[in-house]
């Protein structure tokens, strides 16, 4: 008989841990994950940095230290994944009247 209530108490406690994991959102998330959204947010922060240069300088900038001359940046921002702020892999302009900058991601993004 205490065979089987310990059976059946083991078997309430993998439910109550089945369900805590399926319904209660995951507030911790691994460093990998942390620096994935971290990279995001900078990418789309640097993106929108660099439109705005463009409209208020009527051309694009030539380097990453351009914006941080012009007061855009205080400083070129450390990729998080490779945790240097030189490995940032920018997308340029084919257009001979508008050379520069037109995009932005980071090291380890696959995306072109």
């Amino acid at each position: 008989m205490s065979r089987k209530a310990a059976l059946i108490a083991l078997s309430l406690v993998g439910l109550a841990w089945l369900g805590a994991e399926m319904f209660i959102p995951r507030y911790v998330t691994s460093p990998r994950e942390a620096r994935e959204a971290v990279l995001q947010q900078d990418l789309f922060t640097m993106r929108q940095i660099l439109n705005q240069y463009t409209l208020d300088n009527h051309k694009r900038p030539q380097s990453l230290d351009d914006l941080v001359a012009a007061g855009y940046l205080k400083h070129v921002p450390v990729d998080p994944t490779t945790g240097r702020n030189d490995t940032w892999v920018l997308k340029w302009s084919r257009d001979p009247r508008t050379p520069g900058i037109i995009g932005i991601r980071g090291a380890s993004d696959p995306s072109k």
